[in-house]
Formats: structure tokens, C-alpha cells, sequence
């Protein structure tokens, strides 16, 4: 399905009833990535996945993007489908635009999990080199490096096909969103949102792939102590947990939100 929120026409799929749950991907993918963790939801809660201006099937307006950009939109998009009271779950570039739209304090958001993120991520410098690559060569010019970061050595090696195909999804990607949300990524800093959440008592989680080369454990065991919560790590995983241990990641944010099993 398909809205347009803030002058942005964003595709989307809700499915099933009960507890919402929102899933916000990671920089390079789309809703797809969470398909895996949704097939052990969907029948106890009602879930809402899209893609982030810039990506999937979204549009794509010109740059720059901001954390709070893509959180203008995510807000935009619970409050058309009348979502109060939702229970967030980021991964990635998607967790700190959780963290942005969880520290406003609005009655959309109702808890948080914030998966293989961190109140900041890269460095300018390593930002910037991977848009003058995109610029001169294209993304196909960094994507294997990209895909062995966000999987393990195992899941690359026994599911090379499934590997191949996320590398698709992240090469179509369009250029122009993907150097945007680069871009937003070098800019943020959630320390403050960190705090705010904290200070709020918003119930949080953090989740980290135990093997996660993009965004290692240190960084979520920091975003972690910021709010005082929990952290969670999901073995035999890299970046992408909800790609490589679906039914895990579905477990523990069940346990997150006190929801039975199957």
C-alpha cells in the first residue's frame, strides 16, 4: 500500500491485528528484510512495515535527509493509520530514527527496540569516503564490502544465494537516497534522545547481532548503559539479526513486549 506523508509517497504493508509493532530498516535495504521475523508475529500482533524515503519503494526526493527527516515521516505514516501506542523496532540507521521519534515524547510511541545501532555510527571521514565512492564508481563499487558486514562468514559461505540476493537490494538502491541517508547518518548525534528516552522511562531494549561488524557490541552496550536498559545478543548473527536469526529476533521482542508464543 502506498500514503503520502510530508509530500512523500511511502509504500507500506500492515498486517495482522493485536499488539503494533513498527519495523524501520536499515540504510541500503527495504520492508523485506524483516519478513522472516514478521512471518512469527503476524498472527499475534499487528505489524507495520515501510521504506524510508530514498529507498524500496518509496520516493526518493533529492538531498540532504536528516534522522529527523526520515522520523517526520515515520510520524506522519502512524498518525495517517491512526498507530497510537506502537512499539518501535529499529535496526541500524532505522534504530536511531527510533531514537529520534521515541525521545519527542509522543502518545504513537509506546516502547522501544533498538537493534544493532548506536547514538552515532561511522565518522565523517569514514561517511565520506563511501559517498565519493558511490559518486565516482557507484554503489556496486562498494556493496560486497557492504554485504560482508552485514553477514557472517557462515551465512555467506551456506546461503550464498539468499546473500546475492540482499546484494541486489542494496545495489538498486537509488543513489540519490542512499548518499542521503549517508549524509544524515554523519550528521547524527542521539546522545540527547538517548537521554530524554532514558529520563522518560519509555520501557527500551537494545538488540545486537553478536558477530556485528558495522555497528559492534561496544557500541550498543554504550547506547545500552545511555538508557539503562538491557542489552540483548543474538549469536551466530552480524548486522542484519532479523535476516540470519528471524525466529530469535521474533522471540525476544516478544518477550520485550510480554506477548505469548506459539
Amino acid at each position: 500500500m502506498f500514503v503520502t506523508v510530508n509530500g512523500v509517497t511511502l509504500h507500506y504493508r500492515l498486517e495482522g491485528q493485536g499488539v503494533p509493532i513498527v519495523f524501520i530498516n536499515s540504510l541500503g535495504s527495504d520492508s523485506r528484510i524483516w519478513d522472516g521475523v514478521v512471518e512469527h508475529l503476524w498472527q499475534q500482533c499487528c505489524t507495520l512495515r515501510y521504506d524510508k524515503r530514498g529507498h524500496g519503494l518509496s520516493d526518493t526526493p533529492p538531498g540532504p535527509y536528516s534522522i529527523a527527516n526520515h522520523s517526520d515521516d515515520l510520524q506522519a505514516l502512524l498518525a495517517h493509520l491512526e498507530l497510537e501506542h506502537s512499539h518501535l523496532v529499529g535496526i541500524s540507521v532505522g534504530g536511531q530514527i527510533a531514537l529520534e521519534l521515541a525521545a519527542r515524547g509522543s502518545s504513537l510511541v509506546k516502547s522501544a527496540v533498538f537493534c544493532d545501532t548506536g547514538m552515532t555510527i561511522g565518522t565523517t571521514q569514514t561517511w565520506n569516503a563511501r559517498i565519493n565512492a558511490i559518486l565516482e564508481h557507484g554503489i556496486e563499487s562498494i556493496s560486497s564490502g557492504v554485504i560482508a558486514r552485514w553477514f557472517t562468514p557462515d551465512f555467506l559461505a551456506t546461503k550464498s544465494s539468499e546473500a546475492r540476493g540482499y546484494q541486489n537490494m542494496l545495489e538498486r538502491c537509488p543513489q540519490v537516497g542512499y548518499i542521503a541517508t549517508c549524509e544524515a547518518l554523519r550528521e547524527a548525534d542521539l546522545q540527547n534522545a538517548a537521554q530524554k528516552i532514558r529520563d522518560a522511562n519509555l520501557k527500551t531494549l537494545v538488540i545486537c547481532g553478536s558477530l556485528d561488524l558495522s555497528t559492534p557490541t561496544e557500541l550498543n552496550q554504550a547506547l545500552a548503559a545511555t538508557l539503562e536498559t538491557k542489552l540483548v545478543l543474538i549469536p551466530n548473527a552480524g548486522h542484519l539479526p532479523c535476516i540470519e536469526q528471524p525466529e530469535m529476533m521474533a522471540q525476544t521482542i516478544l518477550e520485550f513486549l510480554g506477548v505469548g508464543t506459539n
